[in-house]
């Protein structure tokens, strides 16, 4: 949803922000995937709806990331605050979003081809290769086949979409034609 991530995104920047400072970029990464992962979690989810109050629903979240020992004070701070806004939802948005600026800081990102068929690896080197360039940076490339496309592919790069499919053509003529 654009409201979570528009929530998430200032939580994620300072969480970003100390981790580059702290050096602790990895640890970070892995508090507020554990954190992702516990709010998809529909059991420990329906856990935090039904605490007394935002504040042992954090306390809870901090018990269980303790256990696992991948939490600090300063995790502790991060979360106690999510708690006090009562804005555990986008826990998930939260971490997605720390991928991404952490991706932009190590110079790499991630895309997703979409097509019908299997792309041959010479035609998936060429496509890194021209975003390389084009971003000035590492690419990794996801490859999903998706039958109901026909023909053609879709590149997702961040929140950038290029829509080359025959469907999306075919309805582009459809509008076109009326």
């Amino acid at each position: 949803m654009a409201e979570n991530l528009t929530v998430a995104r200032p939580y994620a920047e300072a969480a970003f922000s100390f981790a580059v400072d702290e050096k602790k970029l990895d640890e970070w990464q892995c508090m507020l995937q554990a954190l992702s992962e516990a709010y998809k979690n529909d059991y420990f989810r329906d856990h935090l709806k039904l605490a007394a109050n935002s504040s042992a629903a954090a306390d809870s979240l901090i018990s269980l990331l303790k256990s696992a020992n991948l939490i600090d004070e300063h995790g502790e701070n991060f979360v106690k605050i999510i708690g006090e806004n009562n804005r555990f939802e986008v826990l998930p948005d939260i971490y997605e979003e720390f991928i991404r600026l952490r991706q932009k800081h190590d110079k790499c990102i991630s895309a997703q081809l979409i097509s019908a068929r299997a792309f041959a690896e010479s035609e998936i080197k060429l496509i890194k290769d021209k975003l390389a360039k084009k971003y000035d940076c590492t690419v990794t490339i996801e490859q999903i086949i998706d039958k109901d496309l026909i023909g053609g592919a879709v590149l997702k790069v961040g929140d950038k979409v290029i829509d080359a499919s025959v469907r999306t053509s075919l309805k582009n003529l459809s509008s076109t034609l009326r």
